[in-house]
């Protein structure tokens, strides 16, 4: 007898938490990293967290390799490469960099990049650029791969500078 009032305990326990749930939405999976979910902590371990600039140009990414150019109006460039995480990669992880300024109705100039003194990054110089219609073409080999990407010369970090 005792027995059978516990198994109806039971049975009468899971059928109410079962019911409490109903007639209330789930919430809706979560998709992405809310900056306060992390208490203002840095994301930079979190692989993609992270697409701040951290030399004053444009983060783009090429699969797992993150890549940031900065472009200065009179005609300076400089490329960085960091891994999935954000950490920083030597300029030699990638081979073969080419640089390309696309001005309106002219072909596209060529910049000869290099490899910095030291070792962290691609730099190179061309001719000043003034018309917001620019834009980089940047290619390079990466563990085998080619690849390119274009983006408007302005949106890589000389905006501000041809504001002023």
């Amino acid at each position: 007898m005792k027995r059978c009032n516990l198994v109806w305990s039971l049975l009468a326990t899971g059928a109410l938490l079962a019911s409490s749930g109903c007639g209330r939405e789930e919430e809706a999976p979560r998709t992405s990293i809310n900056v306060a979910d992390t208490g203002g902590a840095p994301m930079g371990n979190m692989p993609h967290g992270n697409h701040d600039p951290k030399y004053g140009g444009v983060v783009l990414m090429n699969g797992e390799l993150h890549f940031e150019i900065v472009a200065k109006p009179e005609g300076a460039y400089t490329v960085y490469f960091s891994d999935f995480t954000r950490r920083e990669l030597p300029a030699s992880a990638v081979s073969g960099l080419t640089l390309a300024i696309k001005r309106p109705g002219f072909r596209a100039e060529p910049v000869e990049m290099q490899i910095s003194s030291s070792g962290e990054s691609w730099e190179g110089r061309s001719g000043s650029v003034d018309d917001k219609d620019t834009d980089i073409r940047i290619s390079y080999t990466y563990q085998g791969k080619l690849c390119t990407s274009d983006m408007p010369f302005f949106a890589a970090g000389a905006q501000k500078a041809a504001m002023r």
